[in-house]
């Protein structure tokens, strides 16, 4: 991999070389200490963002296409929007008021990502039955790729075919949505890596973090709950509006297949997701026997509901899982309501 686009950015005049920013590091390699500042090469970065939480002086900060996104709309760029489960825990269950903002802005149609974890989730389980993989690795985490791209290529082939949650909702829209296959598609985010993943499949415009949001309000003094709420066009996800949660995609799975737990590990996290990893490739160089069939992990320890791309590095985790937990139970009631109970099996 090379020539990757640039999502950690480094302000030198605040950099003081402290080197806070490679201890938390997972790939080390990406940061040059040796000047007066540190330095990122982004060809070796994995993006996660860690970085900036580790730094106390603020010379740490993401890249994504917030002021892009804001200079196309304002020219009327044709645009609809997917947004990731995260949104209900970064904006406190207030996330239909983000759509109401966005609509304002000449966004035409939204779309939730929650439902495209549905459709990963249902590829993952027909992978593993149709073609019994000894593993597999789930990849709705960009970081996570890019990690075993870089410095686990041994893995890759482990790694699951299947399209990410925000990639599934691109191509269902495409599919079932055709007055919209040629518009724009604003990916409202908790990552600043989900960029390089748009630069590699082209089913995402522009990666707009929420944390930008965020900044954009408390700098224009609006009020996110001053915009109507408007709702998505899809179906209501159910369990799928878990994924930004760690054991999202686990619980989403146990619908299809219930008892996929016992064959499952769930790993957040680092360092302990690089610790993990390089565990699991000696054991497999060595041929040991390797008790799961299927990883779930995520590179933030509080899952995307705390990714780099959010603002919520004091919330609590049981606050953020709250506010999921009440969409979750929204939807089921919405489900329910039309006497329809999800399926068990597939």
């Amino acid at each position: 991999m090379e020539n990757l686009r640039a999502v950690i950015g480094v302000d030198r005049e605040k950099c003081v070389n402290c080197h806070k920013c490679i201890a938390v590091c997972p790939s080390k390699f990406c940061n040059d200490g040796s000047g007066d500042y540190v330095k990122v090469n982004s060809d070796l970065c994995i993006g996660c963002g860690a970085c900036i939480k580790a730094c106390s002086h603020k010379a740490r900060y993401g890249l994504d296409d917030f002021d892009l996104f804001m200079e196309d709309a304002a020219s009327s760029k044709k645009m609809i929007a997917i947004v990731a489960p995260a949104a209900a825990a970064h904006f406190k269950g207030n996330e239909l008021h983000i759509n109401g903002w966005l609509k304002s802005l000449g966004v035409e149609a939204f779309f939730d990502v929650s439902f495209g974890a549905e459709l990963t989730t249902k590829s993952y389980v027909e992978h593993i039955k149709r073609n019994d993989p000894k593993l597999t690795i789930a990849q709705p985490c960009p970081a996570l790729v890019s990690y075993i791209e870089l410095y686990h290529k041994e893995l890759l082939q482990y790694l699951s075919p299947m399209d990410s949650p925000m990639a599934h909702t691109v191509e269902m829209i495409r599919h079932f949505y055709p007055q919209y296959k040629n518009h724009k598609v604003v990916v409202i985010s908790p990552c600043y890596a989900k960029s390089r993943e748009f630069d590699e499949n082209g089913r995402g415009d522009y990666n707009v973090t929420m944390k930008s949001i965020s900044a954009y309000f408390e700098k224009t003094g609006k009020n996110i709950t001053s915009f109507p709420k408007v709702d998505y066009l899809n179906p209501p996800a159910e369990r799928g509006s878990m994924y930004s949660t760690p054991g999202g995609l686990l619980a989403t799975a146990e619908r299809f297949v219930p008892g996929i737990t016992k064959v499952t590990k769930k790993v957040e996290g680092q360092p302990m997701m690089a610790e993990y990893f390089a565990d699991i490739s000696q054991a497999l160089q060595k041929r040991q026997n390797i008790p799961y069939k299927l990883i779930d992990c995520l590179n933030c320890e509080k899952g995307c509901n705390g990714g780099a791309g959010t603002s919520n590095e004091e919330m609590p985790l049981f606050e953020m899982e709250g506010y999921v937990s009440s969409r979750v139970e929204r939807r089921k009631e919405f489900w329910e309501n039309k006497g329809i109970v999800p399926k068990i099996g597939v």
